[in-house]
């Protein structure tokens, strides 16, 4: 699995089959906090081709009912441009906007996709045309205080397959990276950058076939960075 950037995935799409072709769209940041009288924040967006072209920027309400990542379009959030037209080597600066600026009861939680797109007329009709996304999480704390993620680990089988099952029962999202499983046997990695996020009062699971035959003896606890702090924990009881 290849992890671009820390708290971002850059999906590379490719239109038609061909020769490979880095990205011109860079961005920053690539996390994004809000706290809870924050009315909005900036992004900034670079094109470090040759070529000009757009960058298209949409906001969905993020979620992980049933385990998985869902993603459901928003007027929650604003982006102003929400397509712009940047040159070779030029910025452009897009503000992300809350349309409503009170306070939440709790976290609220976003994905921005972030495409780049050729610029009208950039398309030549015997070239390989490539799209680039950026899925970037934006947060938006809560007014008063929201404590640190609640974390419950366990190893379940799933289609035969052991999986770590992670419950987050506090009211903060908790980023997880640089995982390790600790047994008897020795410390075996799970990932070595961005394992994932589980947000509040959710679970998410990640497989652990392409380990499990180097894990021996039980799993007894894991270290992992949790919101970029290093953790221990133990390992619960499947029930």
């Amino acid at each position: 699995m290849r992890h671009v950037f820390l708290c971002a995935l850059a999906l590379l799409l490719a239109l038609h089959v061909g020769s490979s072709h880095a990205a011109s769209l860079q961005i920053s940041p690539v996390s994004i906090h809000l706290d809870a009288t924050e009315t909005g924040k900036a992004i900034e967006l670079r094109n470090d081709g040759d070529q000009p072209i757009n960058a298209q920027v949409r906001v969905f309400n993020w979620d992980q009912a049933d385990e998985k990542d869902s993603m459901v379009p928003t007027r929650d959030l604003i982006a102003s441009p929400p397509i712009a037209p940047i040159a070779p080597g030029a910025k452009q600066i897009v503000r992300v906007i809350r349309a409503d600026r009170a306070p939440p009861p709790a976290e609220r939680t976003y994905r921005l996709l972030i495409d780049e797109l050729p610029a009208a007329g950039a398309e030549a009709a015997n070239a390989v045309q490539f799209r680039f996304r950026y899925s970037v999480p934006l947060f938006v704390s809560a007014g008063g205080e929201q404590g640190e993620p609640v974390l419950h680990w366990s190893i379940v089988p799933k289609n035969g397959q052991p999986f770590l099952r992670v419950s987050n029962t506090g009211k903060l999202h908790a980023q997880l990276s640089v995982v390790t499983i600790k047994t008897g046997g020795g410390d075996v990695p799970l990932s070595t950058g961005l394992l994932g996020y589980v947000l509040a009062g959710r679970v998410r699971s990640w497989s652990l076939a392409d380990i499990a035959s180097k894990l021996k003896g039980t799993p007894s606890g894991v270290s992992a960075s949790i919101n970029g702090k290093t953790q221990d924990a133990r390992i619960e009881t499947a029930q």
